[in-house]
């Protein structure tokens, strides 16, 4: 018994032994910025400024920067759009220049328009892409009133414990962002800015020394 053990252990130390299990695949990385090629035909944009003007039997002005819209015709130099979030979901005609619809890293966004910004961070939440909504926020960003502040604690919070309030963060951006009475503070959604002792999540944004800056993601007792 002894000799047949030793001629197996033999047989198998010249074939080398079993082959090693396969190595898992590795974990695909996150596609990069920008999201959409800049040549690209747009499904959806976002106005760049406050008072975007949708021309059409009914003209519209549009109250607010970053607002959503769908692309319902492109016809080069000009797009019809429909303001998705608007009440009655008007339709009409704006020059391409007016929107945005190419996402830049933040940190590269963060030296341009507002609009462009906070379309940055809202593609980052959407991809919960944390090491670039990192470089959005300011080294003072507060996520819960008297708790949560700095980068590292807040972006481990909006991971875990509330994820869902970053699950929130696009469409209150969509909503449009507004410039809040007497402070040098722009927050989503508008109503924030309008609406006194607002009661829901709300994001800020703010111009540093180093251009825009996310400062805050707050709601009353969060």
């Amino acid at each position: 018994m002894k000799r047949h053990a030793a001629a197996l252990f033999l047989v198998a130390a010249a074939c080398g032994g079993p082959p090693p299990p396969p190595a898992p695949p590795p974990i695909p990385p996150l596609a990069p910025f920008p999201t959409v090629a800049p040549g690209a035909p747009p499904a959806e944009v976002w106005s760049r400024e406050a008072g975007l003007l949708l021309r059409g039997p009914i003209p519209i002005r549009l109250p607010y920067l970053g607002m959503r819209l769908a692309v319902v015709r492109d016809a080069g130099d000009s797009l019809q759009l429909r303001c998705v979030v608007c009440p009655g979901a008007p339709v009409g005609w704006t020059d391409r220049g007016r929107v945005i619809w190419v996402a830049q890293p933040p940190a590269d966004a963060r030296h341009g328009d507002l609009a462009e910004f906070v379309l940055a961070v809202r593609t980052a939440a959407l991809r919960r892409d944390t090491a670039a909504l990192r470089t959005a926020m300011s080294r003072t960003f507060v996520h819960a009133h008297g708790g949560v502040e700095g980068v590292i604690p807040a972006l481990r919070d909006l991971t875990g414990p509330r994820a869902q309030n970053l699950a929130r963060l696009p469409g209150l951006l969509d909503r449009g962002v507004a410039a809040v009475p007497g402070t040098r503070v722009w927050a989503a959604p508008p109503e924030y800015a309008t609406t006194p002792n607002y009661p829901d999540l709300r994001a800020g944004f703010m111009r540093g020394q180093d251009g825009w800056e996310w400062i805050f993601l707050l709601r009353p007792g969060l």
